[in-house]
């Protein structure tokens, strides 16, 4: 069989490990598995979950659906205060990735990303044939606008930005966005707000002046919806147009659909959970700083990033993932002393933080 020669040398997206291989490798149950390391919120209302059950018989799963999700767009504009003509909802951020990729990379192209970042910014890029110009993060992680500027030349199609950045937690200033939207009017200005609810930090309105910028969002995150994949762009409604050439057709399910219908409309419930999560944040990032070793960088999401000052940050990991507590090792511009933990509940906080105490003592 005849393959994409790019596939020879082509990095993939680094898949999460499923909790099955976790416990065949660790000798674990499932219930003694706490996960820290997929960002997704700890919260899935019942009552959510009641009212989908309730509407399930009614929905008509041997037909395709509604291609213009005119139903969900509705409720996206209500919750964004964003017309309905700027929105594309799509199934998950990744594929709201895909869609302004496939829309902007010819082979050759370049998207400039500011590292470290979300890796699937990578990965669309070079799927499409294109070149990813990966400009380093000052010493603070904030982005190097300079840089990035620097670096557009004529095969420059994309800019990617994260705010709150994945997997740093640091936002882009808003002077920052506008200096890149300004000098770079001919790019495409992607900002990826997939942690916009932690943060309350957002450009969308800018979408109403510059048609180079592109705002992707999902509800992934605060709402808890990972497993329904479920996202959505905003953008001009130009740029809009133009996307929907290269979005795939029925990409949603009903289910999703309806779900997320569900969600959007009880954002009370949402934002109660996003409270909860972002004091949880700051009592773990105050208890991490208290340990020997640890430096824990601030955050507006519901991540903190720590640095192992002292020790292997792999041998840590391992030792966490040995007692049920999975969290993210990664590694920035090479070095790999860095673990990303996702904020949990308060009892699975405290066990992730008691036994990183304990583990520490032991001079990993």
């Amino acid at each position: 069989m005849r393959v994409r020669e790019l596939l020879n040398y082509f990095k993939p997206y680094g898949f999460e490990t499923p909790d099955w291989m976790i416990v065949e490798e660790y000798g674990l149950r499932p219930d003694q598995i706490i996960r820290m390391d997929l960002n997704t919120s700890p919260y899935l209302p019942q009552k959510w979950l009641n009212s989908l059950g309730s509407r399930i018989s009614k929905l008509r799963f041997n037909r395709y659906p509604d291609t213009t999700y005119r139903e969900l767009v509705g409720e996206i504009s209500r919750y964004t205060n964003v017309k309905p003509e700027k929105i594309i909802p799509t199934n998950g951020a990744d594929e709201a990735i895909d869609v302004i990729v496939k829309a902007l990379i010819d082979c050759g192209n370049e998207a400039i990303i500011s590292s470290p970042t979300y890796d699937y910014f990578r990965v669309s890029v070079e799927l499409q044939g294109g070149r990813v110009v990966s400009i380093p993060r000052k010493k603070n992680f904030a982005d190097n606008v300079e840089g990035i500027l620097s670096s557009i030349n004529d095969k420059t199609r994309l800019i990617f930005l994260c705010s709150p950045n994945n997997p740093t937690g640091n936002t882009t200033s808003y002077d920052d966005v506008l200096n890149i939207l300004d000098k770079a009017s001919d790019v495409a200005v992607v900002v990826d707000e997939a942690y916009y609810e932690y943060c309350g930090e957002t450009f969308i309105e800018l979408t109403e002046t510059y048609d180079n910028l592109i705002i992707v969002r999902t509800l992934s995150k605060a709402f808890g919806l990972a497993g329904a994949r479920v996202g959505y762009i905003v953008a001009s409604k130009g740029t809009i147009k133009m996307l929907n050439k290269t979005r795939p057709p029925n990409s949603l399910s009903l289910a999703s659909i309806e779900l997320a219908k569900i969600a959007l409309r009880d954002y009370e419930t949402v934002s109660r959970n996003v409270r909860k999560i972002v004091k949880e944040r700051e009592r773990v990032k105050e208890l991490l700083s208290t340990l020997p070793r640890i430096y824990a960088y601030p955050s507006k999401a519901n991540f903190i990033l720590f640095e192992l000052l002292e020790g292997d940050a792999k041998t840590l990991h391992k030792k966490l993932m040995e007692k049920g507590i999975v969290i993210r090792h990664i590694e920035l511009n090479w070095v790999q002393r860095y673990l990303r933990v996702t904020i949990s509940l308060p009892e699975h906080n405290d066990r992730f933080l008691k036994i990183l105490e304990k583990i520490l003592k032991e001079k990993t």
